[in-house]
């Protein structure tokens, strides 16, 4: 790997079954950024808004200080370096600087419900899940869901806190030198993996040399965009080598992709090790029954590091059972039922029979680090301009939102998600305007015919819309775009169709628009979705101007400076028309009240080391 570009595209066009997953990671609607969903995220807004019993988290402030404590200097790092690196380098890897956006990183750490101390230690909590994971390998799926059972058995290096920096976590402190191309980890001493063994800093070099050898084929390598190796010089001390600075790496290691697994299970069970999952977590993986649950236990020796939860200890439920539920509405019933504790992602249109029962309780987060947007095919005619332009005026956002998202979603004009760093809700260049669609057609060469449907160059306006099924609110929202642009001349033809049949169309540009559910947490979201050359998602003709913009804002630590090359790259997405932002989607959790202590960390990931369930 010799540069960003190189290395993005190396990991993100071996195969097209790479492809599938990579983008189910962000499009499934379990994305447990999320994002990321990407939540995960993602790497990935507002505070948690829920219902009833379920105190609303405050934001943080999103400042970024000289001098932050998170960095460490040690022996051998220049005091500039080190202030820089405080000030910069991290932040930038995740989320808002002074005075910036509003970050996914400030979502809902403060959001707990009752204190864990409340319930009877022991027990199960059930959560529904809506598909079945791939694998349990963070090397090696990208899925959300998998990322979200991922999530309780693996420990990363760092978490993000709600101030949007990195803490430590399996590494107690950190440097960063060398311009942010080499970052020196000090591990733990005395961690260990579920099998008893050691997690030094030699796994976690066996860790990373392993996603980063082509042999592994790992789905999760350009999430860590240029690293090019990493040292143990001794048990503790990690040295991470770049190529170029990459910003997002601390929020991408702090999301389960970034998982440390055992490297004595890796070998022992080698292609199977993904049913075999061993990490350091809260969770201990005992059983996976196909098409039916997979269930993880207590780790009875686990010491938590973070200072997000405050259970130093155990978890105190005795087991974590994930019930494979595909259907939204069975879900539902198990839920009213009793039979589940949780439910996640619940769909907007079971939202209202979840408030109105006194037995559960509604999480809504409303600040996501998801972005449902309507992108063209880079081929004739969807990459006229004008045309762009029109379908840009002509989305009746409101609409959207009121009636195909039942309320539970944010309008969105820019081009990242409301929950990313970087979001600015003032980016707004296509406002809903009907008339100056219009006239923006007919100024671009496009002539309604006796049918009303405009042509240029004996080319017709009709046009087929793919997207994914799944999602009733999806659904409605092509509805609705149907009816939006049927009143400036345009013809959609909408396709619904599973997600593993989508994407190879979005591949492969054989399609002409597309609306497409993508979530991750940081600002790499720009690269990730609109990345013309060496692009993951979709494939795009070069644009020179927009490509050098997004790679500039990946490589950029300084966060004001990261941010503000980030707004200029979205401006030129949207000065182009390259894609039509429609709405940012609610996270909505469906929870027992008997489920106490339950929370979400700044990245939206499920924390359960406070968890108990009332007596």
């Amino acid at each position: 790997m010799t540069n960003f570009e190189e290395g993005r595209k190396v990991a993100c066009s071996a195969t097209n079954g790479r492809r599938w997953r990579f983008l189910q990671a962000r499009v499934a609607l379990v994305m447990a950024l999320v994002f990321a969903t990407s939540l995960v995220l993602a790497a990935c807004g507002d505070a948690a808004t829920p219902t009833t019993n379920l105190p609303t988290a405050t934001p943080a402030a999103t400042v970024v200080q000289a001098g932050n404590a998170f960095a460490t200097t040690a022996a051998g790092a220049t005091t500039a370096a080190a202030a820089t690196t405080a000030a910069a380098t991290t932040a930038a890897a995740t989320t808002a600087a002074a005075g910036a956006t509003t970050a996914a990183a400030t979502t809902a750490a403060a959001s707990a419900t009752t204190a864990a101390a409340a319930g009877k230690v022991g027990g199960t909590i059930n959560q529904a899940i809506s598909q079945e994971p791939d694998q349990l390998d963070p090397a090696k799926t990208v899925l959300g869901v998998s990322n979200q059972v991922n999530s309780q058995i693996y420990d990363r290096l760092v978490y993000i806190g709600s101030d949007g920096l990195p803490k430590p976590w399996i590494a107690e402190s950190w440097t960063i030198a060398d311009e942010g191309k080499t970052i020196n980890f000090k591990i733990r001493v005395g961690q260990k993996f579920h099998d008893g063994t050691p997690l030094n800093a030699a796994a976690v070099k066996a860790n990373f040399d392993r996603i980063l050898d082509p042999k592994t084929a790992s789905a999760t390598k350009s999430f860590f965009g240029t690293l090019k190796s990493v040292e143990a010089p001794d048990e503790a001390t990690a040295i991470f080598r770049f190529e170029a600075p990459f910003a997002a790496f601390f929020t991408n290691a702090s999301i389960a992709y970034g998982g440390i697994v055992s490297p004595t299970a890796v070998t022992k069970h080698g292609d199977q090790y993904g049913r075999n999952p061993v990490g350091s977590g809260p969770f201990r993986f005992k059983s996976w029954t196909t098409g039916q649950s997979i269930v993880l236990e207590r780790n009875s020796e686990y010491k938590n590091f973070r200072t997000d939860v405050d259970n130093k200890g155990p978890v105190s439920i005795d087991t974590l059972n994930y019930q494979i539920i595909p259907e939204p509405s069975t879900q539902l019933a198990s839920l009213e039922r009793g039979s589940t504790d949780i439910v996640f992602p619940v769909q907007t249109d079971n939202a209202a029979s979840i408030k109105s029962n006194n037995a559960l309780n509604l999480l809504e987060v409303k600040q996501g680090t998801q972005l449902v947007f309507i992108n063209f095919a880079d081929k004739a005619p969807t990459d006229d301009v004008a045309l762009r332009k029109a379908v840009s005026y002509a989305v009746d956002r409101k609409t959207v939102v009121d009636n195909a998202v039942n309320g539970y979603a944010t309008a969105i004009t820019a081009p990242l998600p409301n929950g990313v760093a970087g979001y600015d809700p003032t980016l707004n260049p296509y406002p809903f305007d009907v008339a100056k669609a219009k006239q923006t057609l007919k100024d671009g060469g496009w002539v309604a015919g006796a049918d009303g449907i405009v042509a240029k160059g004996g080319k017709s306006a009709s046009f087929n819309l793919v997207t994914y099924s799944g999602d009733s609110s999806i659904k409605r929202t092509t509805e609705i775009l149907q009816a939006n642009m049927k009143s400036i001349g345009i013809d959609l033809k909408v396709q619904i169709m599973e997600i593993s049949a989508v994407v190879p169309l979005l591949s492969k540009g054989d399609y002409d628009l597309s609306l497409i559910g993508v979530g991750w947490p940081d600002t790499s979201f720009l690269s990730l979705s609109y990345l013309g050359k060496g692009g993951a998602i979709f494939k795009r003709v070069e644009d020179k101007t927009i490509d050098d913009l997004i790679l500039k804002s990946d490589q950029t630590l300084e966060p004001v400076q990261r941010l503000e090359v980030a707004k200029q790259a979205q401006k030129a997405l949207l000065e182009n028309a390259k894609i039509v932002p429609v709405y940012t989607p609610f996270v909505l959790f469906g929870l027992q009240k008997k489920v106490l202590g339950f929370k979400l960390d700044a990245l939206q990931n499920h924390l359960f080391n406070d968890v108990t369930i009332a007596s």
